[in-house]
């Protein structure tokens, strides 16, 4: 065996030692609780909440190698269930917060098993008596404990089912104590900890009784006077537990970065009462949220889906880099309340053609023509060719032609046939390389019209793929992006036939990066006039959000306005 070095035979000693290490506790743990190991499986972000039934509650406990190899080694749970007729439904969030954050270690899941609604009613009452219902979880009472889980059952029946009592139908865990669940049929209980490791975990759970309320938007429609307001929510940088505050200005002797963005999104929104909101990407801070990417995305949705205000969003280079990646947070986004996200005809789980390409349009008050189109573009993370495109991606080609045979096929014929100017915007994270084009194309030696700060080299991607090309081909007025935390400028591009206004919002979120001599958060709104073909947009900074600045009119009677 002298073909293997002393490296290698080191390794394989490591490996055997820590394969020994799982059996052995595998062995002694089903000793322990005399129960059988079993994988991870299930899906909690796909499931139909509002047509199942809870009927156990338990925990998994499991060893893993960093994210690359986990074993579940045994349960412990409130009731023996036929799995026959139930599905197991696992909460992968590890309440020891481990997994992420160690190489190897030992995590632990909460699950719980569900029974679909309508088996209540098929099957015989001989069977139903197997099962129970839970009708609540907390830290005391209950009939069943599991670790510190008191868990209240009760015998299921199709009697009890038709009365009026709590009956739980979905489970989740949050994280951090100034996590939020703004969905209005689910429930947070912060009164006590499920477990307080790294980060304080709670329960959130949904009971069967409540209302369906899984989409509340109905067609976007203007204003009786034609107007129509968005407020752009730019580079929020959310994170899972309280975060510090990175580069604030004007700086404050303590600070919290999610309270304190908090509370400016919250003032914007209360001031503009806006029609519908945009996230322009980095909602999350990805690496503060290894613990969990759900418990962060909902506290920056949370302001916006407890106003009742429809809106969109795309995803940034950030967004993804905590505990879910940009297919699962696409596939909860789209389930939210007042979630006007979608998964495009095209989008790819493996990123290729991105997640989250896709588009609106805006109607008259009747609902019947359309008076604004929205578009909404994936603009990837990271160049994937870095020795000759160094730096950031780039929107496809393939996005582009998607959108242009879209307005060909479809959007081109549900536009305005009266006498109100079509409106266009276009959003997406990362600048185009046009944002770059300080000096006209047109008239060399003069300036194109520019209105705002740029005080950050564009971080735009190096290769061209065209997509100015097909913003003016789609008619669309202005473009407006995130990503340059220090950039908040409009600049009216004259490289196409149709002059373009391509703005930045501005960063809004204290967690991301400033800086540049000081640069205060700030939040951009469009307001949209159909009747007159006017857009207008100005900012507001955290310091004194009921001021404005930097009001411009960008759009008049449908032709850029460059005064």
């Amino acid at each position: 065996m002298r073909w293997l070095s002393r490296r290698y035979w080191r390794y394989l000693t490591y490996l055997l030692g820590i394969v020994v290490l799982k059996c052995v506790i595998q062995s002694l743990y089903s000793r322990r609780q005399g129960t059988t190991p079993e994988s991870v499986n299930g899906d909690v972000k796909e499931e139909d909440l509002g047509s199942q039934i809870v009927v156990n509650v338990g925990k998994i406990d499991c060893f893993h190698v960093g994210r690359l190899w986990n074993h579940c080694y045994g349960t412990r749970q409130a009731a023996v269930v036929n799995t026959a007729y139930t599905t197991r439904k696992i909460i992968r969030k590890d309440l020891k917060s481990s997994l992420g954050y160690r190489w190897f270690g030992t995590s632990e899941f909460l699950f719980y098993d569900v029974l679909p609604l309508s088996f209540v009613s098929e099957l015989d009452e001989e069977v139903l008596r197997d099962f129970n219902i839970v009708t609540s979880v907390g830290n005391s009472g209950g009939t069943k404990m599991v670790d510190n889980l008191h868990i209240s059952l009760e015998p299921l029946s199709l009697a009890a089912v038709s009365q009026d009592k709590p009956i739980l139908s979905g489970i989740n865990v949050l994280f951090g104590e100034d996590c939020l669940d703004p969905r209005p049929d689910w429930h947070l209980d912060k009164s006590w900890k499920v477990e307080n490791k790294r980060f304080p975990s709670y329960l959130t759970y949904r009971y069967l009784k409540l209302p369906e309320s899984a989409n509340h938007v109905r067609r976007l429609t203007v204003k009786e006077d034609g107007k129509f307001k968005i407020v752009q929510l730019a580079d929020l940088h959310f994170a899972t537990g309280k975060s510090q505050c990175r580069d604030e200005y004007p700086k404050h002797a303590e600070c919290d970065a999610d309270s304190k963005t908090m509370h400016f999104i919250e003032k914007v929104l209360d001031i503009e009462s806006p029609d519908m909101v945009v996230y322009t990407g980095d909602q999350i801070m990805g690496d503060q949220s290894i613990q969990d990417s759900e418990t962060s995305l909902m506290k920056a949705l949370a302001p916006v889906i407890e106003r009742k205000i429809p809106w969109a969003l795309i995803w940034g280079n950030h967004d993804d880099e905590g505990s879910l990646t940009r297919w699962e947070l696409s596939k909860l986004a789209r389930t939210l309340p007042y979630s006007l996200f979608t998964i495009g005809p095209k989008d790819t789980a493996d990123n290729s053609f991105g997640v989250g390409n896709y588009f609106h349009q805006v109607f008259d008050s009747n609902g019947k023509n359309a008076l604004i189109t929205l578009y909404f573009l994936d603009s990837h993370k990271y160049s994937t060719m870095g020795k000759v495109y160094p730096g950031y991606d780039w929107i496809k080609e393939a996005q582009w032609d998607y959108l242009r045979q879209s307005y060909d096929q479809k959007l081109k014929l549900t536009a305005s046939e009266d006498e109100s100017a079509h409106l266009s915007m276009a959003f997406f994270h990362i600048p185009l390389p046009e944002y770059l084009n300080i000096d006209s194309r047109r008239s060399p030696g003069t300036r194109n019209p520019f209105v705002g700060s740029l005080k950050e080299g564009v971080t735009a991607p190096k290769y061209n793929s065209g997509g100015i090309d097909t913003l003016n081909y789609l008619g669309v007025d202005i473009t407006s992006c995130g990503h340059d935390h220090c950039n908040d400028y409009c600049l009216l591009d004259d490289s196409t036939s149709k002059k373009i206004w391509l703005c930045f919002g501005g960063g809004a979120g204290e967690g991301g990066y400033a800086g540049y001599g000081g640069t205060e958060r700030r939040i951009r709104t469009f307001q949209l006039d159909t009747k007159e073909g006017n857009i207008y947009t100005w900012k507001r900074l955290n310091g004194s959000p009921s001021e404005t600045f930097d009001h411009q009119l960008v759009l008049k009677h449908g032709v850029p306005n460059a005064e």
